[in-house]
């Protein structure tokens, strides 16, 4: 009966070695989960936004073969060159009262509509050669062709009710009209792929595409982007949203403040 006992208390003090020594590994195991967790929810943080203006943007453009984004900062009417992390800012130039600005691919040459007073002006900016052009007064939504060759823009004819779409070379030399529409209030854009691209602004989601010489259009079908869909995951609704070359960055307009930010993806 003593022995009984003897090892019924061994078998206790054994039993609870095990549970004492469960609960610690168990301990441990949630710890290092907790822990990991926390991690992921850091390095998710490393990945927010990053503000890159201080004021409301309306004009940008990603400079061609590099990883630098320029832009037109209202509040100081002053053009910037910024790296896509948001560092090594710099100006280029100040330009003031610009409603309208469209920047060439490679960054040196950018086209203004410009208020002087009170007249409503185009200009061709040379900011490498600090030239400046005057361009018709009746060019609307001047943007440049992928290459910076050309650029589109339209223009309106009150008489015949007619919008016309022409190209010519960025200091308005040898106009060439390659479509017609009774479309007004249009946004013009020159893609990638060589297109030029038309939608009335009041809705994105009727957008056409012209071939440059105006023999092909055709209806643009309407989707989400994944970019886009990355930033309504984080709640945000943007503008001038943009892809860096490499895919690793998202340079975009918050709707909310007007200002100009990077997410590194």
């Amino acid at each position: 009966m003593t022995d009984i006992r003897k090892n019924l208390i061994i078998l206790i003090f054994v039993l609870s070695g095990v549970m004492v020594s469960l609960l610690v590994l168990n301990f441990q195991k949630l710890e290092k989960d907790q822990r990991s967790k926390l991690n992921i929810k850091s390095d998710a943080l490393k990945n927010l936004p990053v503000k890159i203006s201080r004021g409301p943007v309306d004009f940008l453009n990603l400079k061609d073969g590099s990883d630098r984004v320029l832009y037109y900062e209202e509040t100081d009417s002053i053009i910037y060159e910024v790296g896509f992390d948001a560092k090594n800012k710099r100006e280029l130039a100040r330009i003031s009262n610009v409603l309208k600005m469209s920047f060439s691919p490679n960054g040196e040459e950018l086209i203004a509509a410009v208020s002087e007073k009170g007249i409503l002006k185009n200009f061709y900016f040379n900011l490498r050669e600090n030239r400046r052009v005057e361009l018709p007064k009746n060019a609307e939504n001047i943007v440049f062709s992928a290459d910076g060759q050309r650029v589109v823009y339209y223009t309106y004819d009150k008489e015949s009710d007619w919008v016309n779409i022409l190209t010519a070379n960025p200091i308005g030399i040898d106009p060439i009209t390659i479509f017609k529409t009774r479309i007004k209030d249009l946004k013009l854009a020159w893609s990638e792929t060589n297109l030029i691209i038309l939608y009335p602004i009041r809705d994105p989601s009727a957008a056409f595409s012209i071939t440059p010489d105006g023999k092909e259009f055709q209806k643009i079908p309407e989707k989400d982007s994944g970019e886009t869909s990355i930033l309504k995951n984080l709640g945000l609704e943007t503008t001038n949203l943009k892809l860096s070359p490499l895919k690793d960055y998202l340079i975009f307009v918050n709707t909310k403040d007007k200002k100009l930010y990077s997410l590194k993806i």
